[in-house]
């Protein structure tokens, strides 16, 4: 077993130079350290790095992560390091391959029992280290700090997920600065209540790679270094730092990822896997009848998992010459139709830089009122090149208390349509005279509810009391008398919720420099180019909300999926943008707004800030449907509830939009403006 963990050097507290001067390096956040500790391919090939013990950290190669991937589990099976008996019990195939469904994923073997305060050393698969709470959905990271007066120095290499890991896990962070990615009582599944966050922590000198959700995400962190560094390949954030106190960003360029493969429901059909394993090996006897058959348990996981083991066949095998990976849609339509991304960009909301409160960035865009703000941040020479996404509206039945989620809170996601021609999926029409056709994954979401109400998860360590299917939407799907349609199973009133993603955040489009719920910070010298929001139009299912709301949670009227901000201030005090440019912005069909102060934000100020070929609703003609507004191109926009904004030297050159262009638009009718184009 090699150990990674590098204690830090004492040293005699002399009156020497040198002593003096390790005590001002110490003092001022930089580890002291007898050694380096090098980072190799070998270290991650079974799993999360953690770094629990100050010292500084070097890549010694590029690295790609591919944990417990099928090649290596089968290997290790015929190598001998999992035996056979023990391979058998776990449930890997003995001479074939490991099938992609029971890999790439913490084996029960690595979860810990009992001994969480144990030092982190890697091994192999058999080798118990792993929170079972902090890795209960995977391997979230490549590299976790728990520790203080961390140095992780990339070396001029690159850390990035493998497109393997990249499609099976697609809830995952580079780096992640905090021993779960979620606080206590947060998040899509019980994380557990040891958190640990990292404070005096630098990254630099790299390129952050590949990555299904975050280059590097954390919470509650203190006095956080990122310099001299390259996100390249990003889906939702490059940084996401959530209450972070002392933060500084030098040097640093972004561009987030093209080709993604699969959408949201394909994260669906892999959270919703456990529970049907877990009804399995405990025996429920609950089935499921769909057009007419019994599905027991047993035939909803073997079709969950073929349906996987397709998806990762065709992109992880099948690719070929300079072709995407994707789906075959010949071979495999059903997987093809499901979980195809057409656009291969992000289909939920997508950022270059996220700062936001102590805790989860999937509501609406915060006001001032929250507490545990992010707090004193620099950002200097900080550029994003590439920012593409395209928002795909998730419309959620309501439950009445709701949006219909199951226990992990994706959306119970009934109006799919086919990629390709649009036909819908899983029901017979879109509207409440729908039928249940059914899919495997809507499929077994509805099983596990029904499980849920016969009380076969009372004993499980599953968390299921996010589940919202109600039983009467059971026996829609079971075609019983009296719910053949799903208009006898939604309120009347509002039937359906609206703006939102498949795990029902908040539609808020991309942002290049999303700054919420933050005081006391500075934008020197930064920028936003070459960004797009494909998305397109909200959906007229929940009438018209453009002045009012649809999601419960979203904080701003309409439809927001399609919309792109260049820098957005939400919530924010005493925040200053000197010298920063948004250039080659535009939208399909929503708003496009350069510099956006909204909700109660005050005491934002720009200085010598420009805009550039802004482009606002490039498909969109003037007659758009609730609760989509004709899409506005803005270089300034001032929301009314926001206090006091500065502009100074703005310049504003070559807007367009369907419903016009206007250098500023301030709602609240004070905002303070001097200068212009020069």
């Amino acid at each position: 077993m090699i150990r990674i963990t590098t204690q830090a050097a004492g040293f005699a507290r002399s009156r020497s130079s040198l002593g003096w001067l390790l005590l001002f390096l110490t003092a001022h956040g930089f580890a002291a350290s007898n050694g380096v500790t090098e980072l190799r391919q070998r270290d991650f090939r079974y799993g999360t790095v953690i770094i629990d013990t100050p010292g500084t950290y070097r890549l010694a190669e590029d690295i790609r992560f591919r944990p417990n991937s099928p090649r290596h589990l089968t290997r290790a099976i015929e190598r001998g390091l999992i035996p056979q008996e023990l391979a058998s019990h776990l449930g890997l195939p003995i001479g074939s391959r490991v099938p992609a469904h029971k890999a790439t994923a913490p084996l029960p073997t690595q979860l810990l029992r009992g001994a969480r305060d144990a030092a982190f050393s890697p091994g192999g698969p058999l080798d118990a280290r792993y929170d079972p709470a902090a890795f209960g959905l995977g391997f979230f990271a490549a590299i976790v700090i728990t520790a203080d007066d961390v140095v992780l120095d990339l070396n001029g290499h690159r850390l990035e997920q493998s497109h393997e890991h990249a499609l099976m896990q697609r809830f995952f962070s580079l780096i992640e600065l905090a021993s779960a990615p979620f606080i206590p009582a947060q998040g899509p599944h019980d994380f557990g209540s040891g958190f640990k966050a990292a404070q005096r922590v630098t990254i630099k000198n790299g390129t952050l790679g590949r990555s299904a959700h975050h280059g590097i995400h954390g919470n509650d962190n203190r006095a956080i270094t990122l310099r001299n560094l390259t996100f390249d390949g990003f889906e939702v954030a490059a940084v996401a730092l959530n209450g972070v106190r002392g933060l500084r960003v030098h040097n640093v360029t972004a561009k987030n990822r093209k080709g993604v493969p699969v959408l949201g429901t394909f994260s669906s059909a892999q959270f919703i896997k456990p529970y049907l394993e877990d009804l399995v090996r405990n025996g429920s006897a609950v089935t499921l009848t769909v057009q007419g058959q019994p599905l027991s348990a047993a035939d909803a996981l073997a079709q969950l998992t073929t349906l996987i083991d397709r998806v990762h066949g065709d992109i992880v095998y099948r690719r070929s010459g300079g072709q995407r990976r994707m789906i075959d849609p010949a071979t495999h339509p059903e997987a093809y139709g499901l979980f195809h991304n057409a656009p291969g960009l992000v289909d939920g909301n997508g950022y270059g830089f996220l700062l936001n409160p102590l805790g989860v960035a999937v509501n609406g865009f915060p006001t001032t009122e929250q507490e545990d703000a992010a707090n004193g941040f620099l950002f200097h020479n900080v550029h994003i090149e590439r920012l593409h996404g395209f928002i795909n509206e998730v419309v959620a039945l309501n439950s009445g208390t709701g949006a219909t989620i199951d226990p992990i809170g994706a959306v119970w996601q009934l109006f799919n349509t086919h990629p390709d021609t649009g036909a819908p999926l899983t029901v017979s029409e879109i509207g409440l005279n729908a039928r249940y056709l059914g899919n495997p994954v809507a499929n077994a979401q509805a099983l596990v509810a029904k499980a849920i109400h016969a009380g076969d998860f009372d004993q499980s360590p599953l968390s299921v009391g996010r589940s919202s299917i109600t039983p009467a939407m059971v026996r829609w799907v079971e075609a019983q008398a009296g719910y053949e349609t799903l208009a006898a199973v939604l309120p009347t009133d509002q039937p359906y919720l609206c703006n939102g993603d498949s795990m029902f955040h908040v539609n808020k489009g991309m942002v290049g420099f999303k700054i919420d719920g933050a005081r006391y910070g500075v934008l020197a010298n930064t920028s936003v180019r070459n960004a797009r929001n494909f998305g397109k139009p909200g959906t007229d299912l929940c009438g018209d909300y453009s002045k009012s709301l649809s999601h419960p949670l979203a904080e701003l009227p309409g439809y927001g999926g399609a919309r792109l901000r260049g820098y957005s201030f939400a919530g924010s005090k005493r925040v200053t943008a000197v010298h920063a440019t948004v250039q080659n912005a535009a939208t399909l069909a929503g708003d496009v707004s350069a510099f956006d102060a909204h909700t109660d934000s005050d005491r934002i100020l720009l200085i010598g800030a420009t805009a550039r070929r802004l482009t606002a609703g490039e498909a969109t003609s003037s007659g758009v449907q609730v609760p989509n507004t004709v899409p506005l191109a803005a270089g300034v926009r001032i929301g009314r509830d926001a206090g006091r904004v500065r502009v100074v030297d703005f310049c504003a050159r070559r807007m367009v939009g369907a419903g016009g262009a206007e250098t500023f638009v301030d709602d609240t009718g004070v905002a303070r403006v001097s200068g212009g184009c020069r």
